[in-house]
């Protein structure tokens, strides 16, 4: 139960959040008096506590009344944890994402796109320096080297390196049998010539972002009542297509922002698997469908994390 509020209030704020989200128009009291079977009088007190606590408010004197920020993070956090979704959906999507192999962050936003109905982004920090499965070395010209590399989860990454020395044909290939198979930042050998070339690729790989970002399905916001307003749209826009700077969220643990950047709710979950930490977002308005969200983001890091059999 939330902090200060009684049973009733909570349940009267829980309904009147939920038959906003549904309609979208302020609840008038006598609809929720209806649904739970109380007096109107009692309704009216009830709901004159929640305004005076900020919850909810009237926007005009004869009309009903709706959630405020804070009204739509109470009932958000509410619903934590979350419902899972079906077990017999959870099973069948881990089988997907196991065949996925070098697509699955791709799969992932897409099937929380779908599922959800919002816009969903992911961020992924590698918890060590990559892998490589190939590296090619070619020296356009003098101190200057093109590197291809294909990293060990199949990302692939061009890298122009800029050196103090032309290394040789056979320097270079020295260079990709001591990469492939390794880590970059354990060739560490400073006796080499080579020490160079492999500090700028490193160098390199993290000027591209040591954070990869995924996104789909920002058009499905035009389905929702509050893409008539180019405010909202723009600050949803903003949202999805901006590189985010911020901590990620702890594997497992839930995020919800709601309004603080404008009319956009974000959901957003920490995840991890065996080679990354990241977090998964969903970006709505705020009417947002909060438990559905939940619930896909919660159901879908676990199947990433590897969590569901």
């Amino acid at each position: 139960m939330e902090l200060g509020m009684t049973e009733r209030q909570r349940h009267l704020l829980h309904l009147l959040v939920e038959t906003y989200i549904r309609t979208g128009h302020q609840v008038p009291s006598g609809i929720l008096a209806r649904q739970l079977d109380l007096s109107p009088a009692t309704v009216r007190y009830a709901l004159i506590n929640l305004e005076e606590a900020g919850l909810i408010h009237k926007p005009h004197a004869s009309a009903g009344r709706i959630p405020t920020r804070d009204g739509l993070r109470q009932y958000a956090l509410a619903q934590l944890p979350p419902q899972q979704l079906p077990s017999a959906t959870q099973e069948q999507l881990a089988q997907i994402f196991e065949r996925a192999e070098g697509h699955r962050e791709v799969l992932l936003v897409q099937v929380a796109s779908r599922l959800a109905g919002y816009p969903a982004l992911l961020r992924l920090r590698p918890k060590q320096s990559p892998r490589f499965l190939q590296v090619h070395l070619s020296l356009l010209e003098a101190g200057q080297v093109l590197a291809v590399a294909v990293l060990a989860d199949g990302r692939i990454r061009e890298a122009r390196l800029t050196l103090s020395f032309s290394p040789s044909e056979a320097q270079l290939l020295e260079a990709e049998r001591q990469l492939c198979g390794h880590p970059l930042d354990r060739l560490r050998n400073q006796h080499s010539i080579l020490q160079e070339l492999f500090s700028q690729l490193q160098r390199a790989l993290q000027q591209q972002g040591g954070i990869e970002e995924y996104r789909e399905g920002m058009g499905l916001l035009l389905r929702e009542p509050e893409a008539q307003n180019p405010e909202f749209l723009r600050q949803a826009l903003e949202l999805y297509e901006r590189p985010s700077h911020d901590l990620l969220t702890p594997p497992g643990c839930f995020n919800v922002r709601i309004g603080e950047d404008g009319e956009v709710s974000l959901i957003q979950i920490g995840l991890a698997s065996k080679e990354s930490l990241g977090e998964l977002t969903l970006l709505g308005p705020l009417r947002m469908r909060y438990p559905e969200a939940l619930s896909v983001a919660y159901s879908l890091a676990r199947i990433y994390s590897g969590s569901v059999p």
